[in-house]
């Protein structure tokens, strides 16, 4: 495990200095919530300089974040902040097409890191889709490309089939999903990928208590990111706090280090228990 996570580290052998916590206020919520950016433009600008959070995930339909972003870009601050963005539809055209639009958008002429996002299967990335990504990489345009991806199996196939590697993996782990340990972790080509977490809370499952499972208290989220962020292939979490005060409580949460060896052992049996019986989810893919 690591010694402690601090707010800032650098994302695997990239090189790239990134926040340990990355706002990414994002969620497919079906008609029980929006689509999009939650933190003001503000509370972004205010994430960067009062926080120390320097990465973003961001994409053109994020639109409060996007904003913030544009801000801090126009305010001189393009050189320190870190933007993370993925395109959806796996054709190499299409990989191009996003690409531009993103930057326009953004105010940006290059992308730090880019990923295909929601990798199913392995033509997601084929020669032609991975071949246009790298193209983008070779001219300038992207620091270090990945994918995001929740097939474990394929994850571990991909990372060390793709022709050159990918710099960076974006994927699901949490206390009750900890299957990416031996399945992905333990699988990791050298030199070793930056990874980036999903889902730390489990769509919020892990916040609830189970009292009826002897547990009389779930999770905070800090916590969630605490137990995401003491392994030490997981250099980022994604972070979906929709408020100041939610974020000012997962950062200081993280500042705290890794979780006392009680609690932690304590998190991986009530982890067991969630993923043994979850609850029912009113969202589908949600960082927070």
């Amino acid at each position: 495990m690591n010694a402690g996570p601090t707010i800032r580290t650098t994302l695997g052998s990239t090189g790239i200095p990134v926040s340990s916590l990355i706002p990414a206020a994002w969620s497919f919520a079906g008609r029980k919530g929006p689509f999009g950016g939650r933190i003001p433009p503000d509370e972004i600008e205010r994430a960067f300089h009062e926080l120390g959070l320097n990465t973003f995930f961001v994409t053109p339909k994020m639109r409060d974040t996007a904003e913030g972003v544009r801000r801090l870009v126009r305010a001189g601050h393009r050189e320190d902040i870190v933007i993370v963005s993925a395109s959806g539809i796996p054709l190499a055209g299409r990989v191009r097409a996003y690409w531009s639009r993103c930057t326009r958008e953004l105010e940006l002429d290059m992308i730090d890191i880019f990923l295909m996002g929601w990798v199913q299967y392995p033509f997601y990335l084929r020669p032609s889709v991975w071949g246009a990504m790298q193209e983008l990489k070779d001219s300038g345009k992207v620091r270090a490309l990945g994918f995001s991806i929740h097939n474990r199996r394929l994850a571990a196939r991909l990372s060390n089939e793709l022709e050159p590697p990918p710099d960076v993996l974006m994927l699901r782990y949490n206390a009750a999903h900890r299957g990416a340990e031996s399945e992905i972790f333990k699988r990791l080509p050298e030199p070793k990928p930056g990874v980036i977490a999903y889902t730390a809370t489990r769509w919020g499952d892990l916040l609830k208590p189970r009292p009826n499972l002897g547990f009389e208290r779930g999770m905070s989220a800090p916590e969630c990111y605490r137990f995401v962020l003491q392994h030490d292939a997981v250099d980022a979490a994604l972070c979906g706090a929709r408020t100041r005060s939610e974020l000012e409580e997962d950062v200081e949460g993280v500042l705290e280090g890794p979780l006392q060896e009680e609690r932690y052992e304590e998190v991986l049996r009530f982890g067991d228990a969630v993923h043994r019986k979850p609850t029912r989810r009113g969202s589908r893919y949600a960082f927070r």
